[in-house]
């Protein structure tokens, strides 16, 4: 019981070098510059697609412009402490399908790099 408790021990101080670390707001910079070009892009497509000399694509390109903004608004409201505590706790009451996920994924990538 003494090495659970250990290991628990430093999982908890390696959480909280995380936590007082500057990666959060590096997290929250990276963020807010995809979201500022998922909007950039979204505009662009906007303005194309208005374009009097661009009839074909009018529909088309308002719809992805719609759904390029709200991946933007998606992305800047994404709250990766959450996610984490979130993918964590699946982890810890599904342990035996998470390793078969990764051991298919790893397959998967694994074949697709030897056909290379």
């Amino acid at each position: 019981m003494g090495d659970n408790d250990s290991t628990h021990d430093k999982t908890e101080e390696t959480d909280a070098k995380f936590q007082s670390s500057d990666r959060p707001s590096s997290f929250e910079n990276i963020k807010n510059i995809i979201a500022d070009k998922l909007h950039h892009i979204a505009d662009t497509i906007n303005e194309k697609a208005s374009d009097p000399d661009a009839q074909s694509g009018i529909s088309q390109g308002n719809q992805v412009s719609g759904w390029l903004n709200h991946s933007a608004e998606y992305v800047r409201q994404f709250d990766g402490e959450q996610a984490n505590a979130n993918v964590r706790e699946y982890v810890g009451q599904n342990p035996g399908r998470c390793l078969l996920i990764a051991g298919g994924v790893g397959l998967i990538i694994g074949a697709i790099l030897r056909r290379r």
